[in-house]
């Protein structure tokens, strides 16, 4: 049986009671957003087998942080030998200075070259421009999360052989369902974002099976066809 996948979760805000349900069900990459949050998810793989750290800085927390914290980060990334990862990082069209998103995003990118680390990333509003970041960087290995730009960008993240995420919020967002219908299984991942809310729905790593459930009915496929390919593509993250 396969193991449900969880690609972007913020594991260190949940309780500790919650991730010990999950740890013989799921795996989860758990994603940091700061200085803070990266200590405390590298400290939750001393308790849980399942969960793969990836360390970084949150492009919304970059008006608040210091470069010095940014840098420490870095340093954390280029110096912990439990790291697997390098997120949540990457640009908001929405929010924040954008020249400093790129700045920092790139500079992440250059580490994920580097040290051939998968990045796991926010892209919300600036989908192509962080798909051509990713490109010119040479990063080989990345996570878009919660992908909801257009339908018409899914072959070149493809092409790329970078990956989305579909979150439990597909089946109450309109043009994360086109995604859905539109992405070919092999460039796809599980993920709750959680814990965070969203309109009406309470995001965690619980949601994975009846999102799984939801997605097999989409592409009228058997869920364990699902599981699978899932778990193939979490395996294919890492190269």
């Amino acid at each position: 049986m396969s193991m449900l996948i969880d690609a972007h979760c913020h594991a260190h805000s949940l309780a500790e009671e919650d991730l010990r349900r999950l740890e013989d069900k799921m795996i989860i990459i758990a994603v940091s957003e700061d200085l803070e949050s990266s200590l405390k998810t590298l400290s939750l793989t001393e308790k849980f087998e399942n969960i793969v750290p990836f360390l970084g800085v949150h492009p919304w927390n970059l008006e608040e942080i210091t470069q010095q914290e940014v840098e420490e980060v870095i340093g954390l990334i280029e110096r912990e030998d439990e790291v697997r990862g390098i997120g949540e990082v990457g640009l908001d069209g929405e929010r924040g200075n954008r020249e400093k998103q790129i700045d920092v995003f790139k500079k992440f990118c250059k580490l994920s070259a580097e040290y051939d680390l998968p990045m796991n990333i926010h892209a919300r509003g600036a989908w192509r421009e962080v798909l051509e970041i990713l490109r010119r960087m040479d990063v080989e290995s990345a996570v878009i999360h919660w992908y909801s730009g257009s339908p018409d960008l899914l072959e070149e993240i493809r092409q790329n052989e970078y990956m989305i995420t579909i979150n439990p919020a597909v089946k109450i967002q309109p043009r994360h369902r086109e995604v859905l219908e539109a992405a070919p299984l092999d460039m796809i991942l599980t993920e709750s974002d959680g814990p965070y809310e969203y309109r009406s729905l309470s995001l965690k790593p619980d949601m994975i099976s009846d999102l799984i459930k939801f997605m097999s009915e989409v592409k009228k496929m058997p869920i364990s066809e699902i599981e699978d390919a899932i778990e193939l593509n979490f395996r294919r993250i890492f190269k």
